[in-house]
């Protein structure tokens, strides 16, 4: 469940993009369009909340070594 909210960040901004790209060269329709930009700015959220909470404990967002 960790590495699932480790690799949130980038799964959404990835999403985002390709989401921004196929627009621009050909529009998508509203049923696909808008639970995809919800996803991903849902994932956008959690990554962010992901990066504060280890920046407040001092740990790297991306360290994926397993700590016990």
């Amino acid at each position: 469940m960790k590495y699932l909210i480790k690799i949130a960040l980038p799964v959404g901004l990835i999403l985002w993009l390709a989401y921004t790209i196929i627009n621009h060269a050909t529009p998508i329709k509203d049923a696909i369009a808008m639970p995809m930009m919800i996803v991903s700015i849902i994932l956008m959220m959690i990554g962010i909340a992901y990066h504060g909470w280890c920046f407040g404990k001092g740990k790297s967002p991306y360290d994926f070594r397993s700590k016990k």
